[in-house]
């Protein structure tokens, strides 16, 4: 076992170094034939990086084309990296933590079918924390909306439109609300209407409260309404959500303390009180 594992070992090392002196054969004909000049060692190796990143790239097209990769750039656009990172990139990085959580794990455990379980964790680890990091900027969005429809509210009493209610708003504000509302308002700007930025904005973060709160704004500015009422029976009806989820959430606390009581707490518990005991019936007393 140890055999074959030193052969797969060297192949791939072996494979790897083809690969690169062929990558780096060609990027230096291409330097000669462009007539540029040499460049050095380390600039080398990060034009192999982006050439390689660039293929593997290329390669993963053909394996996002699911739900599960459409779900990733969905919450990608939640916390605004679609313009940073696609979902070919994210694939790529999941590839490159995968192998990096293999050859940790390989090193420190130095058992093959351990480092292939961490190897499959290591893939999943960065959908981990792209989903941590939607809930919970969806929570602090949940969090800001009643006091940010109490101040459109007051600024609207103050004599302002509701555009420039939202606007001010927007402007004077800085949290993740504030951040999705400026962008509504630099679609504006672009030519869009205000209502597609809502509608934009509501297909984006796919919330409840958001979608109640666009759908009692667009029907207002349609048909007519007291909005400044509206908008506070908005902030209302939320805190009062927000008051009742967290209200479960602490009912819910007992119930899911008792797994952690059961396999750590109770067992401790046990050997304290009745270690002495079974170690004096072991002895003979």
């Amino acid at each position: 076992m140890n055999f074959l594992f030193v052969i797969f070992i060297f192949i791939a090392i072996a494979s790897g170094i083809g690969g690169l002196s062929v990558v780096l054969y060609r990027q230096i004909l291409i330097r000669k034939l462009k007539g540029k000049s040499a460049v050095s060692f380390f600039e080398r190796l990060k034009e192999i990086y982006f050439y390689i990143k660039k293929y593997i790239i290329n390669i993963n097209s053909n394996f996002v084309r699911n739900n599960f990769y459409k779900q990733i750039e969905n919450s990608l656009k939640i916390i605004n990296y679609d313009s940073k990172i696609n979902k070919e990139q994210f694939l790529f990085f999941q590839e490159i933590n995968s192998i990096l959580f293999f050859i940790l794990s390989l090193f420190i455990l130095n058992d093959f079918l351990f480092a292939i379980c961490f190897c499959v964790v290591g893939f999943y680890f960065p959908v981990i924390i792209l989903k941590f990091k939607v809930d919970n900027k969806k929570e602090q969005i949940l969090k800001e909306i009643p006091d940010a429809l109490d101040i459109i509210a007051a600024n609207i009493e103050g004599g302002l439109s509701i555009n420039q209610a939202i606007t001010r708003y927007a402007s004077r504000n800085k949290n993740f609300f504030s951040e999705e509302i400026l962008l509504v308002l630099k679609k504006v700007q672009l030519g869009k209407s205000f209502e597609e930025g809502l509608r934009e904005l509501d297909e984006k973060l796919m919330m409840r409260e958001i979608s109640s709160i666009i759908n009692s704004l667009i029907q207002a500015g349609k048909i007519g309404g007291n909005i400044k009422k509206i908008i506070k029976d908005q902030a209302e009806e939320i805190r009062k959500k927000r008051f009742q989820f967290l209200k479960k959430k602490a009912y819910e606390a007992p119930v899911k303390l008792l797994i952690p009581l059961i396999l750590f707490i109770f067992p401790v518990i046990f050997i304290v009180l009745f270690g002495p005991i079974i170690i004096k019936i072991l002895n003979g007393f």
